[in-house]
């Protein structure tokens, strides 16, 4: 055993001893050090050992004035004769592909390897970037060389285009990147997405493949290809670098003359270069603090408040639906949900919150719904008052508020009340009853008999209904605990009846042969009514597909799907593809949607 171990000692010494002597060379080349902005540098990392390190780690470099690819690894053995002995040497190559985020001096300084117990450095390479973006606008009277030159920057660049250099904070700015060129282009693709840091950002536009048009900029004809437009929102006030966008693609290799494949069609030899757009400041203004009102809560744009209750008529202590909808342009993400906590005379749930996306001349909005469950607390005449939302308009720059109108509700009856319906009376009560409803009878010999209790119908029949009437108020009470926890059940609840006024709403656009409306109006009445049914957000059913997948989720039978999916694709094709549908084929569609909506209510 003591052996063994001494063995294993002298070996681990010798393994060590080997380490140590580790013979590493380490250097960094480049295969040129002048270069125009848009073609490439190939940086290369040799690293060689006199023995195969298993796990090599990576090198530290510092290349952030470059758009970096790679690297690409190769690894090779040399065996060499030395004093009749062989001796291997192990070589590792790293491959960079570089492009120059910008003209002048760049150097790429040291790179750092670690290496066992060892740090090994490279020396500093003075890169030369002479090449000059071309800007797609000239100073007036500038003279220019775009397009009459023989650099690919003359032929080939990258133009952004901001309608704003100087927003509010929240305010949207767009952005347009359009690639300009004048050569024959190969295998296009964006190379690096700037990172709108300080920006919330959404695409408006994105290329999916080239479709340009030609224009003529400073006398030449050039085609110009849009690549991407975004909608910019700053979150906060300073100045906003917007970084440049690259675009990577393969030009012919510049020679003189043609040749034989030319002719054929074939395609020329290429190779690949990087263009990028210039890079510039926005202003971002913080908001005014003087006019703020004290509910503001960061929405800028333009939007308007809406809100309307159903119905406007229950009994205390049945639910109603307050549905609360903002829409208009800017950011949505800064619309809050109103405060209610404070509405007299109502239990007021948690919103369900609905929202739209909506694009309308490059301007992002759309709407965002709150949709809450009140239930009433109290009989009588109950009001929701008006309702109001505070936001920043930029282009007046000034606060504005936007108002509802306040909206009355009728509540009948009390919950006290409403609870003890059903109830009956005691046992005690009814007897007290039976004895003071006696008929009187006019023979006094029939007013003399007695008969005993227990042989009368009248109070069999009301010992029976006694455990009837309480357990009715067990299913009242109940219900009214469901209908204030539960939210899914008050929504199923009330959407059938939900589902019939929009039926109604639909017979009447029938009879003013409004065609569009009606068929939205039908397919609005059942995907309303399955959101209710199963408690989804309605925003979440946009398609028939996704009313599809829902129905299958609930188990609903085949046939019913069926009918359910031909109802809305009629709807849809009758929308956006009207057809002159007579007034039986409207309906007869009227007739199948309260015929589904029915079977959906009784297989649920």
């Amino acid at each position: 055993m003591a052996t063994r171990i001494g063995w294993m000692a002298c070996l681990l010494f010798l393994i060590s001893g080997q380490l140590g002597a580790l013979e590493v060379d380490f250097q960094a080349s480049v295969d040129r050090t002048r270069v125009e902005q848009a073609e490439p540098i190939r940086l290369t990392l040799r690293i060689t050992t006199d023995e195969n390190i298993a796990h090599m780690p990576a090198p530290e470099l510092a290349l952030g004035d470059f758009v970096v690819e790679g690297p690409s690894i190769s690894v090779q053995q040399q065996v060499n004769v030395v004093n009749a002995s062989f001796q291997a040497t192990y070589i590792r190559e790293l491959n960079y592909v570089l492009y120059p985020r910008r003209k002048g001096k760049i150097t790429i300084g040291p790179v750092r390897l670690e290496l066992g117990a060892e740090v090994h450095q490279t020396e500093a390479i003075e890169i030369e970037v002479v090449a000059k973006s071309r800007q797609r606008k000239p100073p007036a009277g500038a003279e220019t060389r775009a397009g009459r030159g023989t650099g690919i920057e003359d032929k080939l660049f990258v133009q952004a285009d901001s309608d704003r250099q100087r927003v509010y904070v929240g305010q949207q700015l767009t952005l347009d990147y359009e690639l300009i060129y004048r050569l024959q282009l190969y295998d296009v693709g964006f190379k690096e997405i700037p990172s709108f840091a300080g920006f919330w950002v959404k695409d408006l536009f994105v290329a999916q493949q080239l479709k340009a048009q030609q224009q003529i900029i400073n006398g030449i004809r050039f085609n110009v290809a849009p690549l991407r437009r975004v909608a910019l929102f700053p979150t906060s006030a300073g100045k906003h670098r917007i970084e440049p966008l690259a675009i990577s693609c393969e030009v012919p290799n510049a020679r003189r003359g043609r040749s034989l494949f030319d002719d054929f069609g074939f395609r020329r030899s290429t190779k690949p270069v990087v263009v990028q757009s210039e890079h510039f400041e926005i202003e971002v203004l913080p908001l005014p603090v003087e006019g703020q009102p004290v509910d503001f809560s960061g929405a800028v744009g333009q939007f308007v408040l809406g809100a309307r209750a159903a119905p406007d008529e229950v009994p205390a202590g049945d639910p109603v639906t307050l549905r609360i909808e903002i829409a208009g342009q800017g950011s949505m993400d800064q619309i809050k949900a109103p405060d209610l906590d404070g509405l007299d005379g109502f239990k007021v749930y948690d919103p369900k919150v609905e929202e739209r996306e909506q694009v309308h001349n490059n301007l992002y909005g759309g709407s965002r719904i709150f949709e809450y469950i009140l239930i009433p607390e109290r009989g009588g005449s109950l009001e929701i008052p008006s309702i109001r939302f505070s936001y920043f308009d930029p282009l007046e720059e000034t606060y504005k508020i936007s108002k509802s109108q306040a909206i009355a509700i009728t509540s009948s009856g009390t919950p006290e009340v409403a609870a003890s319906a059903g109830l009956g009376l005691s046992r005690r009560e009814i007897l007290e009853v039976g004895r003071d409803i006696q008929h009187i009878k006019p023979d006094l010999r029939e007013l003399e008999q007695r008969t005993s209790l227990y042989k009368s119908k009248m109070f069999w029949a009301v010992q029976a209904s006694l455990p009837l009437a309480f357990l009715g108020l067990l299913l009242y009470q109940r219900h009214q605990q469901r209908l204030e926890g539960d939210v899914a059940y008050a929504r199923r609840r009330r959407a059938k009846g939900e589902a019939g006024k929009r039926l109604e709403r639909a017979r009447q656009l029938l009879n003013e042969e409004k065609r569009t409306e009606f068929h939205a109006e039908i397919q609005r009445a059942v995907t309303v009514f399955l959101a209710d049914l199963f408690n989804r957000p309605a925003a979440a059913l946009t398609s028939r597909d996704s009313c599809m997948e829902l129905l299958e989720e609930g188990g609903i039978d085949p046939d019913l799907m069926g009918k359910v999916g031909d109802l809305l694709g009629q709807c849809d094709f009758e929308r956006f593809a009207p057809t002159d549908s007579s007034r039986g084929d409207m309906g007869r569609l009227h007739e199948l949607a309260e015929q589904i909506i029915t079977e959906l209510e009784e297989s649920t």
